[in-house]
């Protein structure tokens, strides 16, 4: 009776939708690797004792299919091939169970993967890079899967990729060819990664409706993702501007609207005289623990990207924090999605620190605590 008096708007969620679902997600979360492996492989970390730790986890079965097929590229793309297959895996079991409207916001948060491989792609191509080199630079942790991006990384040029993107029967498939069709500078890097980026991040946010509860956690996920990039064209405008020779630009161009930290104050720490004073201004926002715990980092190895990867860390253990905010919602599923990508970070650090030759104590500082 009382739910013919209030009937359902179409495309809102209810509880039901999430019963089945978040028990289920709540079962998937046990097979996370808990700390006690991260520790185990740092007290000895040889290429040996990770390859058997995960030959001993939930990941035994990816690893094996990922020696025959990969093996002679060596065992830090095996182990980086089978830990995205399984994420992979584990992201496409939650979008097969979830009911239309858990499905369509998971959806749009885990497609900010699918947007990053196609700007992987792109860039690439730019670059004049063969396929090999660009199958190399993709993440095949989107709805995307991997056989679909090796055909996507086998286009000739950018105005093709715009085309093959579509052959993915999906909303921001379109969404992407546009903006790389209507990018005013198809052949500068940053310019097409920005219309990619913008373009997927107004789609995004425009499929959420206000007011709803249960899209308060895919916003924030968006908008979060929204910042990490908004920083980074900042930050990289902070640093051409005081490269010598650097181009004398009135602002960064590409902000886009709408993440968490004001575009206004974007802006003015965009305005700052070096890359240590925009540093300073971050440490204002919700990112500071990033620019705390990475300017040491930084310091060693005057790199962006290093200080971009500690302000990631602090995006995604905010995103892992989601999966126990509501037991009921949404956030259960999203929360999984983060803690999952957390330990395809962790482990891949992993793999790439020994093969590296990194200290353990220095990889132990960069994992990410989910």
């Amino acid at each position: 009776m009382i739910a013919a008096l209030f009937p359902r708007k179409p495309g809102a969620s209810s509880p039901g939708d999430y019963d089945y679902l978040n028990a289920r997600v709540r079962a998937m979360s046990t097979e996370l690797l808990a700390p006690e492996f991260y520790e185990h492989v740092l007290a000895s970390f040889t290429e040996g004792l990770l390859r058997d730790s995960l030959l001993a986890s939930p990941y035994a079965a990816d690893v094996r299919r990922a020696i025959i097929d990969v093996g002679s590229s060596g065992l830090c793309r095996v182990i980086e091939t089978a830990v995205a297959r399984n994420t992979h895996a584990a992201f496409g079991k939650i979008l097969a169970m979830a009911p239309p409207e858990p499905r369509r916001l998971v959806s749009l948060v885990i497609n900010r993967w699918d947007v990053a491989n196609v700007v992987a792609l792109a860039r690439a191509l730019i670059a004049g890079a063969g396929p090999r080199e660009s199958r190399a630079a993709l993440l095949p942790i989107g709805e995307l899967s991997e056989q679909q991006l090796i055909q996507l990384a086998a286009v000739a040029d950018v105005d093709a990729l715009a085309d093959a993107v579509t052959s993915w029967k999906h909303g921001v498939a379109s969404v992407m060819r546009r903006a790389l069709i209507d990018c005013d500078e198809p052949d500068d890097p940053r310019a097409v990664e920005r219309a990619l980026y913008g373009a997927y991040f107004a789609w995004a946010l425009a499929q959420l409706r206000p007011g709803d509860p249960h899209e308060r956690a895919a916003r924030d996920c968006i908008r979060m993702a929204v910042d990490l990039v908004n920083v980074g064209i900042v930050l990289a405008h902070v640093r051409d501007k005081t490269a010598p020779g650097g181009p004398a630009s009135a602002g960064p161009e590409g902000i886009v609207e709408r993440g968490i930290i004001p575009v206004a104050v974007l802006r003015e720490i965009s305005a700052a005289p070096a890359l240590e004073s925009a540093f300073e201004s971050l440490m204002e926002t919700y990112l500071a623990p990033g620019i705390e715990k990475g300017i040491l980092s930084f310091g060693q190895a005057q790199s962006l990207a290093v200080m971009e990867g500690f302000l990631e860390e602090v995006v995604l253990a905010r995103g892992c924090r989601l999966f126990r905010r509501d037991m009921l919602g949404v956030t259960v599923p999203l929360g999984f999605v983060w803690r999952k990508y957390c330990e395809l970070a962790n482990l891949r650090l992993l793999a790439r620190g020994i093969a590296y030759g990194m200290p353990p104590d220095a990889v132990r500082q960069e994992l990410v605590n989910a």
